[in-house]
């Protein structure tokens, strides 16, 4: 229960992160296909560009891993510098090594 007037912080970093829907929701997955992930909205207020923004997500890593084939991580995935925020989750930076 919210009482009328209280402030309500909602995160865009919890979202898609229910374990009992989501399988591993820690882990990075870029095959999973796990629908209803709220990355581009739900219902009436869905992201009318998400089928673009896929679009442009597959075919640039698609480019970039026929281009460097042997693209691996540079660092302990451990060690990978986290943002401190409670908006938006990831890491800082990413270092990788490829020789194209």
């Amino acid at each position: 229960v919210i009482p009328a007037g209280d402030t309500v912080l909602v995160s865009l970093a919890a979202a898609s992160r229910d374990p009992r829907h989501f399988p591993d929701p820690d882990r990075f997955d870029i095959r999973r296909e796990q629908p209803g992930h709220l990355g581009f909205g739900h219902g009436i207020h869905h992201c009318l560009g998400a089928p673009l923004a896929r679009a442009e997500a597959a075919i640039a890593i698609h480019a970039l891993l026929e281009r460097c084939p042997n693209l691996t991580l540079d660092a302990d995935p451990a060690d990978l510098p986290r943002r401190q925020s409670v908006l938006l989750r990831g890491v800082r930076s990413l270092p990788v090594r490829f020789l194209c």
